[in-house]
């Protein structure tokens, strides 16, 4: 039995903004769904947008080598243009038989050597390479611009849109956590007024003074007695002897002088025991807590009160019966 799963609010007013504030969370989930999807989807276009920066990285780079390469021809041919007409001027464009480089008393060796160094080609074909080289450095240069404004774009771009619903996508989990701390806190209430009153119907149910209710000589009383021997003992995950014991531990020892063999784990003890509606409580059974009674377990032993290892830097000690939230129900051990 699962004594949350009807929690009372305390107040109607609070069953309303419950109700009010669950159904504003419900709503502000689904749109959170629907954002993160489009969150989702904008990453993924802002990958494919890097992906294609990188591909127009790749071409600005590859342009940026051609245009370099040609402005290197230009150069060149401007230093051969420079060559040829300083030669077509010292000659008054002889051909290569009036040359003098060529007269008898020259080597035919040498002044080859000389004419080739002054000037490789004709002045008509180093202007067309020229003009040919401008023109291409021209068309590779605006290419270059175009390329570069193209990776600026998609990058702007898919940054904006993703900036954008980064934006939204907190915003919307920002509201949906105030609603959901709201509801928290009429479930609070709800479960502190829901825990008094069962506690106070465990107190009036059994009015005993002292404890327990069992005969002297049953088992449940034998528990009792031993748990109670231990109170003040510390609390050590995994303990079960008079040095340190944990929740188990404690139960384990308690039912182990009785003669009952309970294993030393909560969930296991939670398994070993008979399930037993809470108005039907009686001293010795066992109160569990978390999913299938595997986060904690303690003994009841009458009069609201019950006994535990509760935690790290506490001693065994006795407490009223908690039944607010993590309250999973109450186990009796098998005879």
């Amino acid at each position: 039995m699962c004594f949350s799963a009807v929690a009372v609010s305390p107040r109607s007013a609070g069953a309303s903004n419950l109700a009010n504030d669950r159904a504003t969370a419900a709503t502000l989930l689904s749109q959170i769904n629907r954002i993160n999807a489009q969150v989702d989807l904008l990453g993924q276009k802002y990958d494919e947008a890097q992906i294609k920066l990188h591909k127009y990285n790749n071409e600005i780079k590859n342009t940026k080598a051609t245009v370099l390469a040609i402005e290197q021809n230009v150069a060149k041919g401007n230093v051969q243009l420079r060559r040829d007409v300083i030669f077509a001027y010292v000659t008054s464009g002889a051909t290569e038989g009036n040359n003098p480089l060529f007269l008898k008393n020259a080597t035919k060796l040498g002044a080859t050597n000389v004419y080739t160094q002054l000037a490789e080609g004709n002045i008509h074909t180093t202007i067309a390479s020229l003009k040919n080289d401008r023109i291409e450095l021209t068309q590779e240069r605006g290419l270059l611009n175009a390329e570069d404004a193209n990776a600026r774009a998609v990058t702007r771009d898919a940054a904006k849109s993703f900036h954008k619903s980064k934006i939204l996508q907190s915003s919307l989990h920002q509201t949906l956590a105030q609603v959901t701390g709201q509801i928290a806190l009429f479930v609070d209430q709800a479960e502190a007024a829901a825990a008094a009153k069962s506690a106070g119907t465990l107190s009036s149910a059994r009015p005993i003074a002292g404890f327990p209710a069992p005969p002297p000589d049953s088992r449940a009383n034998i528990a009792i007695r031993a748990a109670l021997s231990f109170i003040g003992t510390p609390y050590v995950w995994g303990g079960a002897s008079r040095s340190g014991v944990d929740c188990s531990g404690l139960v384990m020892l308690a039912y182990d002088a009785a003669g009952i063999y309970l294993p030393h784990y909560s969930g296991g003890q939670w398994d070993d025991t008979t399930r037993v509606p809470l108005y039907d409580i009686e001293p010795g059974d066992l109160l569990f807590y978390g999913y299938n009674g595997d986060e904690h377990v303690a003994m009841y032993v009458g009069h609201g009160q019950m006994i535990e290892a509760e935690e790290t830097g506490t001693l065994v000690h006795v407490v009223p019966v908690r039944l607010g939230y993590g309250f999973a129900g109450v186990g009796r051990p098998r005879a």
